[in-house]
């Protein structure tokens, strides 16, 4: 005999009984080339840092329609010299997406940007006195069509412009501002000048 009981319609959670899945719920496979434990790929140094910053890039390329960003950092990059353009951008992706996309158009590979402490170092600079060179051994660099790739480098590349999250109280902020602080090259800003333009006095 047929059970007269009708199999009930699955059930729609309501908003507030549905969690966030994160971005790849709407981008499925944007963390295809992410190492299995949710790292950035071969970041051993600050993981936390720059695996939410990873996914932050991630998050905001997929929002644009932008491929996600491939791991090329298995066979680092060679041939940068002093002639060879590098813009550096420190921290948090979000804000200077638009400058890493347009930049990446007009001059394919000289974007570069740097999600963690643990990759970028500063040396004496050789060219002046008490000031510092930015090294990137590892970045995000960005090409025509809004393609991205995570790519190590070596020797390390020299940054030639250096920005990035400068503002007061931004998680990125203490360590930008280390990095960025008396270089040889052209900056974006610093701590002191966040500090000043936020004071409304």
């Amino acid at each position: 005999q047929l059970s007269t009981s009708q199999p009930s319609p699955e059930r729609v959670p309501s908003p507030e009984e549905q969690e966030w899945a994160g971005p790849e719920a709407l981008c499925p496979g944007w963390l295809e080339d992410e190492a299995p434990d949710g790292e950035v790929p071969g970041d051993s140094g600050d993981p936390e840092c720059a695996t939410h910053a990873y996914e932050r890039l991630q998050s905001a390329l997929c929002q644009e329609g932008l491929p996600p960003t491939l791991d090329c950092s298995a066979e680092p990059r060679t041939g940068f010299g002093p002639l060879d353009v590098t813009v550096c951008i420190l921290g948090s992706p979000t804000p200077f997406l638009p400058i890493l996309l347009e930049g990446g158009t007009r001059c394919p590979g000289a974007m570069v940007l740097c999600l963690s402490p643990t990759w970028a170092s500063r040396v004496p600079s050789e060219t002046s006195p008490g000031a510092w060179s930015l090294l990137l051994s590892r970045g995000v660099s960005f090409k025509v069509g809004g393609h991205s790739a995570l790519e190590t480098f070596a020797p390390p590349r020299r940054a030639n412009y250096v920005t990035g999250t400068f503002a007061p109280g931004d998680p990125e902020g203490g360590w930008v501002g280390e990095l960025a602080r008396d270089l040889d090259c052209p900056t974006g800003g610093s701590v002191p000048l966040a500090h000043r333009l936020e004071d409304a006095l």
